[in-house]
């Protein structure tokens, strides 16, 4: 189970106050788009003054330049994948907010580029990247999950950094076409007009149990 949390690694790696958002919406004919955020606004102040450290726990610490290449070598192989389309990145290195957005014509392109993209960033290539049971899309049911957090080696190296995962926070948002006709998770949250779910956590309840983020949907097609 792997998203696109290796866009921002070097970062949430160094915080633990963190807030993220999935939003994908699903249509009918298997397409689809991404808008994927990160914030770590309320850790810039830690964030700062680890980056202007040299080295910490013994590995060398990416400056803003390096974070900086690496995000646009990512970006860059993303733009290459074949299904993949209109990839854009909103980068604020002051707020250290980041937005990702793009299209996909299936979701096994949007797996295929998560993967390689992955693949760029060596300092996880002991990461498996084989899973691609996090998402599965047939145009009317949706099974989908999100990354196991604990593969990423976040830090938590006192109470002051558990209380910090405790108030993180990841909202899941499934989109779709047509009405839902069914939720697996009671912990779902349906919209008004019946067409998306919302799950949140915090993200020290996602480390204890990654897969009460894990959810079964299935909308109501349209009779022809």
């Amino acid at each position: 189970m792997r998203l696109l949390l290796f866009l921002f690694l070097f970062l949430a790696s160094l915080s633990s106050c963190i807030e993220i958002l999935d939003d994908i919406t699903f249509n009918a004919d298997g397409s689809g788009e991404l808008n994927y955020t990160i914030n770590l606004s309320s850790s810039k102040l830690k964030i700062n003054s680890i980056l202007a450290l040299d080295t910490l726990n013994g590995k060398k610490v990416p400056n803003k330049e390096e974070i900086q290449a690496k995000v646009s070598e990512l970006l860059k192989v993303l733009n290459c994948q074949e299904g993949l389309s209109d990839v854009h990145l909103t980068e604020d290195y002051d707020n250290y907010l980041f937005k990702l957005s793009l299209k996909f014509n299936k979701v096994s392109d949007l797996i295929s580029g998560v993967y390689v993209a992955l693949d760029v960033v060596e300092e996880f290539s002991d990461v498996k990247t084989s899973d691609s049971s996090w998402i599965s899309w047939d145009g009317a049911e949706l099974s989908r999950s999100i990354p196991d957090i604990n593969a990423f080696k976040f830090r938590m190296t006192n109470e002051e950094d558990k209380e910090l995962v405790k108030m993180g926070k990841y909202t899941s948002i499934s989109r779709f076409e047509y009405p839902v006709d069914y939720i697996e998770n009671p912990l779902a949250i349906l919209s008004k007009n019946n067409k998306a779910v919302m799950l949140r956590s915090s993200l020290f309840d996602i480390l204890g149990d990654p897969n009460i983020m894990g959810n079964r949907i299935s909308v109501k097609l349209p009779d022809y």
